[in-house]
């Protein structure tokens, strides 16, 4: 915070004026031999939050500061002085100043009074907000983004119960506006009604379906190091295992847009090999997208490079696979190790490699300290770990060019909602944090073209989007500061815009927000997500 103007002048000034003056007689004609006044009637201080200093000149008075209206000034201190019998002398007061979050230069006045009712103001003017630069590019586009969402509940495993209320909270435009909701698709075929009714509600929001297999039936296993195996023998029989399933849902009214060839065939349900991925698309691939679905694989745990580059380095192979997919348990956010940094400089180089096809980040959880008894353990419950851990994940995976971004359980003591563990800190079917995370990016930029921005602060990380259709620009930022932090997006022509923002005691609360000719600006608490939406 900026000290008053010129100080060491003005104070110098004051005390030459008083020692040229015999017997003070300057001082009696002017103030007579009781007062107290400010040395200046007005000051400036910058916008941001700290303090200030004000002079107060007296002689044979006390007086009081009080404060007139505004939010400039919160505290004064010392708010009173002086001495009745004193000599004249000058006391050095303390402002503690709020921040300026807007772009508009404001006021206030503070008002001392002496021993004999005189009151003299000093006018505070705080300099509005410079704002931290978010450059935006609409010219410069990326990947498009398919949409956001996580898993249903699992019946043959029993995981709580997804009601329909709940669903309709998660996947309405009116809710969280999630845009995409993954399936298992059940071994058993008699179970495959399980989840037509929950498909059919997020379907009806405007959602895209999508379904993995887990596990195969057990006539066409084999057993690999303890595993189930799926015999190349029975690949057609397999391929029409799949091709069942999209056409039981479709009667059902639910549309599968896409299967993926295997859930995690690197780990514990059903093995595969990457040449066994490859040949399987090679030789069923075909058959399985003539029915107007799209085939997503590898899927690997952990975008595992023997598997994903098994894939897309056979041509055949690659051809018959619309979507890459796969998930982030090998790490991908702490780039401080060497390991995670090289696994997420793989994936987010995955997109150029694709010739004009899509990535999808199809599952991940956050979940640390779920198994410690003692419940200061529970990370999950945290906000600083939600943010610090999806927030930021979905913002590296959006900036690496992913398309679309699934979370593990939808329902989940460390998922979107609520359920009944002693472990989770909302009630059964209320929204969490994480949820409202995931919710800032599937409301704001579900069904665009991820656009170029540039921030002017390390503090704050954004990603900007494109409805190429109405043309209208949103971004999500991240605020990684513990202080609340102004922001102007020099944008010409936007017509309106609002942002909404959730950090530790906020939900997707709307934010202020400037709009002018040239520029839209806001202020972004500190540790916290906002949204933003421009239109034109």
């Amino acid at each position: 915070m900026k000290q008053l103007k010129s100080f060491l002048f003005l104070f110098l000034a004051s005390t030459l004026f008083w020692a040229c003056s015999d017997d003070d007689t300057v001082n009696k004609s002017l103030w007579g031999d009781s007062y107290a006044r400010f040395v200046r009637n007005a000051m400036t201080v910058t916008s941001t939050e700290g303090t200030a200093e004000a002079i107060i000149d007296w002689q044979q008075s006390t007086w009081e500061i009080t404060l007139g209206e505004g939010n400039i000034v919160t505290n004064v201190t010392p708010t009173s002085g002086g001495d009745n019998n004193g000599e004249h002398q000058f006391t050095k007061v303390t402002l503690t100043c709020n921040a300026n979050t807007s772009m508009d230069t404001r006021t206030q006045v503070i008002r001392l009074t002496d021993r004999n009712g005189t009151t003299t103001e000093l006018t505070i003017t705080q300099e509005g907000a410079g704002g931290i630069a978010l450059t935006v590019d609409p010219a410069v586009k990326y990947q498009p983004v398919a949409g956001f969402g996580g898993m249903y509940a699992v019946s043959i495993w029993g995981t709580p119960t997804i009601t329909a209320d709940e669903m309709n909270k998660m996947y309405s435009p009116d809710g969280l506006g999630y845009s995409i909701l993954r399936l298992m698709i059940y071994a058993d075929e008699t179970r495959w009604a399980d989840d037509v009714d929950g498909a059919k509600i997020a379907q009806s929001h405007g959602a895209t379906v999508f379904a993995c297999p887990w596990n195969i039936p057990a006539e066409w296993a084999d057993k690999v190091d303890d595993k189930d195996h799926l015999k190349p023998e029975h690949y057609t029989a397999y391929a029409d295992h799949l091709i069942k399933y999209i056409n039981f849902m479709k009667q059902n009214g639910v549309d599968i847009y896409a299967v993926s060839v295997q859930n995690e065939p690197d780990m514990d349900f059903t093995a595969w090999t990457p040449q066994e991925v490859v040949n399987f698309l090679k030789q069923e691939g075909a058959r399985i997208r003539e029915t107007g679905v799209k085939l997503m694989s590898p899927e690997a745990c952990g975008y595992q490079p023997e598997y994903t580059d098994a894939v897309l380095n056979d041509a055949e192979a690659f051809a018959q696979t619309d979507i890459v997919a796969g998930h982030l348990y090998q790490g991908f956010i702490d780039l401080s190790s060497d390991y995670v940094k090289g696994r997420h400089d793989y994936v987010c180089g995955l997109y150029p490699r694709l010739g004009g096809k899509t990535w999808w980040m199809t599952e991940h959880l956050f979940n640390d300290g779920e198994k410690e008894e003692d419940p200061s353990m529970w990370q999950f419950l945290n906000w600083d770990y939600n943010f610090s851990h999806l927030a930021k994940e979905i913002h590296m995976c959006m900036d690496g060019y992913c398309s679309a971004y699934l979370y593990w359980y939808l329902k989940r003591f460390y998922g979107m909602i609520g359920d009944t563990d002693e472990r989770c800190k909302e009630e059964e079917g209320e929204v969490s944090k994480n949820g409202y995370i995931l919710s800032h990016y599937a409301r704001y930029a579900t069904g665009t073209t991820r656009i170029a921005v540039t921030s002017a602060s390390e503090n704050i990380e954004a990603t900007a989007y494109l409805n190429e259709a109405t043309g209208e620009v949103t971004l999500v930022l991240l605020n990684q500061s513990d202080r609340t932090l102004s922001l102007v997006i020099p944008i010409s022509g936007a017509s309106q815009a609002s942002a909404v923002e959730t950090n530790e005691t906020k939900n997707m609360e709307p934010a202020d927000v400037t709009v002018t000719k040239e520029s839209v600006s806001l202020p972004i608490s500190g540790k916290s997500i906002v949204s933003v939406r421009i239109g034109f």
